[in-house]
């Protein structure tokens, strides 16, 4: 796991930030990352909902597997705007990564044998539930499923880490250390 230095809240010379680019990754995909994806969509009635569910990153989007009956599938292929938020809430590192995102249904309602969903449900068995997750899954295999690509808007991510805010919540002079901070810091770092 990367280097993060941050002690307290709002330590000034603190990693607290968006994630540089190299994290993001890691963070999405270590075998450390179980943490849940939660899925925002519109319901028919235009209440937003939120879903929470395993997930895997490819670096490009994040795939989910729906079941046969999952209402949020539906909403999806009716409306396939949605959000997405994957979040670490031990401080004080505080990663999270958040996308608008674009649905799309790669296969499904189909059976196990011979789908792409059989894979990504088994990666992230073992990321979940470790490595016999994917024997705790084969009864199911015959169960219909979805297998979902939900891939962020102009491939965007929004990132942060660390117990602090980003500066465009403060007033000028309120932060002098982090105003220091991200004058130094290159375009492209994410808030």
């Amino acid at each position: 796991m990367s280097e993060f230095r941050q002690d307290t809240y709002y330590e000034e010379g603190s990693d607290a930030g968006g994630m540089p680019d190299g994290h993001i990754d890691e963070f999405l995909r270590s075998p450390d990352s179980t943490w849940l994806l939660k899925l925002c969509f519109l319901k028919e009635d235009g209440w937003p909902m939120v879903v929470p569910l395993w997930y895997q990153w490819d670096g490009e989007a994040f795939y989910v597997v729906g079941r046969k009956r999952s209402e949020w599938v539906a909403d999806l292929k009716r409306d396939p705007r949605c959000a997405v938020c994957v979040e670490e809430t031990a401080h004080p590192r505080i990663r999270k990564v958040l996308a608008q995102c674009s649905a799309e249904i790669v296969e499904g309602p189909t059976h196990g044998e011979g789908s792409k969903w059989v894979e990504v449900a088994n990666e992230m068995a073992i990321r979940y539930t470790g490595p016999e997750g994917p024997e705790q899954l084969k009864p199911s295999y015959s169960w219909e499923r979805y297998l979902v690509r939900l891939t962020p808007v102009g491939g965007e991510l929004t990132t942060w880490q660390g117990a602090d805010w980003a500066l465009r919540y403060l007033d000028p002079g309120q932060r002098p250390g982090l105003e220091a901070k991200e004058a130094a810091t290159p375009e492209g770092r994410q808030e």
